[in-house]
């Protein structure tokens, strides 16, 4: 009897969770068919953020809340919280919230998460011109990066990585689209998401409203506009400036080009610039001793592979400060890297290394292109520890991109192994292989004991 009632209790149960889990079924198909647009744009915008936004083609790449609105993102990113990603989502709960009071607050929101779509290519390119700098270099550092591990390191027959490689700087509509040949998954479902929201919001409006909605689509507009105005400018007088120039008009091109430097600052930190500055100067006869002119004279002498008396031009060039120091120290790091390459390839490996703990004092930001150059200057110096310190600090940064990285840990192995460290070595040639295992002979050959 108890059994009977027992089951029949437990039949009664079964028949009460049927019918609960029956009617949050029904509840939740009625929200999926109401509201099926906004969840499937809200999954996007949500999972953008932590997606990759813009990949570096060396050092590590950058998701949705690390894309910062007002400072540079540095060698290694950080989450920032004024970032694209933090805003996007933060506009888009604004929306739906405040959509039971202000039946037009989705559409702002709708044209705000647009807005921040279509200023993203923007801001890369003409906002934060350090970080299309660091882009651009990198890009140009692979085949430099790549010849000196053919020639000095032991094969690695791993897959290259794909990087983009639309490099036209020279214009503003250029330069955008380099910045956008830079964006990845994370942008892309962050612009399908904002469209999608935009199209809910649309649909919701009441006939009365869309006159309203629609209008907001210049929203978007006018911030690319206000963000696009000053390159534009900045591109007008830099094309003055060399109509000028082919006209032999030295004095107005002089004139032009420091207007677009004003109003462009890509054009502010284009070493190049200032020594075609310095070229007219010394056709006019006029400012010697000007800090164009050493730009100018040491770019000829860099050239002609007189790197030391370049690094003093260079140096003396400095001493103006500004935008056009900033500018001249990182070409004097590249151009002390360049050194310790015809250095180490001359057998000068101790002052390989130490031109390139100078290009690292110069511009810190450099280290990227430094690292793999002097932790194998360090073990060639039986260095190991402080090749094994450049190692891990090289990893943290380039972390993402795999046919590097497995050189770098193959690296750190074969420090190991000097070290008579054999577990650690062997861990770090596991890592590299890891990292990049199609035909990774380096590690490979290492682990098998060659």
């Amino acid at each position: 009897m108890k059994r009977t009632k027992r089951l029949a209790s437990l039949a009664e149960t079964g028949v009460k969770i049927t019918k609960r889990l029956a009617s949050w079924a029904e509840t939740g198909a009625k929200l999926w068919a109401a509201y099926w647009l906004l969840i499937l744009a809200s999954f996007l915008i949500l999972g953008s953020a932590f997606l990759k936004w813009v990949q570096y083609p060396m050092t590590s790449n950058l998701s949705g809340l690390e894309l910062p609105l007002f400072h540079d993102t540095g060698v290694i990113p950080h989450v920032s919280l004024l970032s694209f990603g933090a805003l996007g989502i933060v506009v888009l709960i604004a929306g739906v919230v405040l959509l039971r009071f202000f039946v037009s607050a989705l559409s702002l929101a709708a044209a705000i998460l647009i807005t921040l779509c279509v200023l993203t290519p923007a801001h890369i390119a003409f906002q934060q011109p350090m970080m299309l700098r660091h882009l651009t270099d990198e890009h140009q550092a692979m085949p430099w990066h790549k010849i000196f591990t053919k020639d000095y390191l032991p094969a690695n027959y791993g897959s290259p990585e794909v990087v983009p490689n639309r490099l036209i700087l020279y214009t503003a509509s250029g330069r955008l689209l380099t910045a956008f040949s830079f964006l990845r998954l994370g942008w892309t479902c962050f612009a399908l998401g904002s469209l999608l929201v935009a199209v809910y919001a649309m649909r919701r409006l009441p006939d009365g409203k869309m006159a309203t909605g629609l209008a907001l689509v210049w929203l978007p507009v006018g911030a690319l506009a206000l963000v696009i105005t000053p390159p534009i400018i900045g591109q007008h007088y830099l094309n003055g400036g060399s109509i000028a120039k082919a006209r032999g008009h030295n004095q107005e091109a002089i004139a032009d080009y420091r207007k677009a430097m004003k109003w462009d600052a890509w054009h502010a930190q284009d070493i190049a610039l200032y020594a075609t500055i310095g070229d007219l100067q010394k056709q006019s006869g006029i400012e010697n001793n000007s800090p164009e002119r050493h730009i100018s004279r040491a770019l000829e002498l860099q050239k002609a592979n007189e790197y030391e008396p370049a690094i003093f031009e260079f140096s003396r060039a400095a001493e103006a400060g500004g935008a056009l120091a900033a500018a001249v120290r990182r070409e004097s790091a590249k151009t002390r890297i360049a050194l310790g390459l015809a250095l180490y390839q001359g057998g000068g490996i101790g002052g390989a290394v130490t031109s390139w703990q100078l290009a690292l004092a110069d511009d810190p930001t450099q280290e990227v292109y430094v690292l793999p150059y002097l932790a194998r200057g360090y073990f060639d110096l039986a260095r190991y520890e402080a090749a094994l310190q450049t190692v891990n600090r090289l990893v943290k940064i380039i972390a993402d991109h795999s046919s590097v990285v497995a050189d770098v840990y193959s690296l750190g192995g074969d420090c190991y192994a000097k070290l008579g460290r054999d577990a650690d070595a062997r861990h770090y040639y596991n890592l590299s292989y890891a990292k990049d295992w199609v035909v990774n002979y380096w590690a490979i050959s290492r682990l098998a004991g060659e």
